[in-house]
């Protein structure tokens, strides 16, 4: 009897131990879902705005340059010919204003979140109240920029009724070149004025994301330390060596619990652009 009773708990013992394990493996795998979930709209979504991009000479573009180097989270603003929110008059054009941001206005309800703006933009003259798609002023001192034309599309924290969240769990936006020449470059041009989209084959793009179990154990603020322990893009970096460093950062972090830190995913995708025309 003694001996059966011994068995007996021993078997509950490896049960309940194996039940254990399983679980973890579930939860974990669980919370890997949730991230992915998050992750592959935007970057879906990013596929379509870039293969649409308008790449001439004489639009502007607002993108990491050497002028520009766009410390922690990046901005992207460009024109492209995808469905925007249109204002109330008709003539709209197919072309849009397209920008992607981490909100860093700690009183935004989309804090340390990525949003896109797609502002549809009408054709030019049709409205003198709207403004349209325009193209770049003389040389020297070009007005019709992004920049100056549409500063919510450049400033992280600048509110705009054509943004909406697209990454409620990437707290962290990182972008480089695949240049036409077969390098990697952080942005090859002196600034935003003479960008030469011609020069790029593909815009490289990095993200951390967050699932939602593991995020509400953790304020925006230790959001926002995370996202800052992790490395802008360098002239110095290979392929694949801006995620190792991300990992490599995470691995280091000692002020968050461990649960978070092994929870957050990170993703890199190309995204190649059709030759300029």
């Amino acid at each position: 009897m003694l001996v059966a009773v011994a068995i007996l708990t021993l078997l509950i013992l490896l049960f309940a131990r194996f039940l254990n394990s399983a679980s973890t493996i579930t939860t974990l795998g669980t919370k890997r879902i949730d991230a992915d979930s998050s992750a592959r709209p935007l970057l879906d979504r990013m596929g379509v705005d870039f293969s649409q991009m308008v790449k001439r000479s004489d639009v502007s573009y607002f993108v990491k340059t050497q002028g520009n180097a766009q410390v922690g989270n990046d901005q992207i603003a460009f024109y492209s010919a995808v469905t925007g929110y249109y204002p109330s008059p008709s003539k709209q054009s197919p072309v849009s204003l397209v920008a992607y941001r981490v909100n860093s206005d700690s009183t935004s309800p989309s804090y340390n979140k990525v949003e896109r703006m797609g502002k549809g933009l009408i054709w030019s003259g049709a409205s003198p109240t709207y403004i349209p798609i325009l193209f770049l002023a003389p040389a020297g001192a070009p007005t019709t920029t992004i920049d100056n034309i549409w500063p919510a599309a450049t400033n992280s924290s600048t509110s705009d009724s054509d943004y909406e969240l697209v990454g409620p769990h990437v707290f962290r936006f990182e972008y480089y070149y695949l240049l036409t020449i077969g390098a990697l470059s952080p942005g090859p041009w002196t600034s935003t004025n003479t960008v030469a989209i011609k020069d790029v084959a593909a815009i490289v793009v990095a993200i951390a994301a967050i699932d939602p179990k593991s995020k509400v154990l953790v304020t925006n603020s230790q959001i926002a330390t995370i996202a800052g322990s992790l490395s802008d893009y360098t002239a110095s970096m290979g392929p694949g060596q801006l995620l190792a460093g991300w990992q490599s950062a995470l691995d280091g972090i000692t002020g968050t619990p461990r649960q978070v830190i092994s929870n957050i995913r990170l993703y890199e995708r190309y995204f190649y652009l059709s030759p300029t025309e």
